[in-house]
């Protein structure tokens, strides 16, 4: 029996690329992997875009469970295409997500005091005097997953992709 296997492809079922087919239909990503992997990523990679046009940029995040955040310049490219279209994409390890991006206004603002003293902890020179990303326009961004995808490996091959909506 033949299937279309990723990318369209026929395969026959016995193939490496047939079990491949089967065994991605039934994994399932493992989230407290993924949390374990955020709360110790010293920088994800974000994508974000604007008319058409994708970015992608390294950014040390601050995760409380699945919800990441990360601060950057109110001017920042990152931050006027996160404005402008919220759609966003991220890779970490194994992992790659899509999800929302929200601002959550300036990191001085009181309502962000908590996620400003759980980022010190996370990255105790932020905020600094000796931090040189800071500005004075700095603000918070959250963003949330919607769909995760996890490459599988075994031995140190991938044997598989597993995917959830979160």
């Amino acid at each position: 029996m033949e299937r279309l296997a990723i990318g369209g492809h026929k395969k026959k079922e016995d193939s490496p690329a047939g079990k491949f087919y089967r065994r991605r239909l039934c994994m399932e990503v493992n989230l407290k992997k993924l949390e374990r992997v955020l709360s110790t990523a010293e920088v994800i990679y974000l994508s974000t875009s604007k008319n058409d046009i994708v970015s992608s940029r390294p950014v040390s995040p601050l995760n409380i469970g699945l919800r990441l955040y990360v601060r950057t310049s109110g001017t920042a490219r990152k931050a006027e295409e996160m404005l402008h279209n919220p759609n966003i994409a991220v890779c970490v390890g194994n992992f790659y997500f899509t999800g929302k991006a929200r601002s959550l206004g300036s990191v001085s603002d009181e309502r962000n005091a908590e996620i400003k003293a759980s980022y010190i902890l996370r990255y105790p020179d932020s905020f600094g005097s000796e931090d040189e990303f800071i500005k004075s326009d700095e603000v918070f961004f959250e963003l949330s997953i919607e769909n995760v995808s996890e490459w599988i490996y075994e031995d140190n091959n991938p044997i598989g992709l597993a995917e959830q909506k979160l």
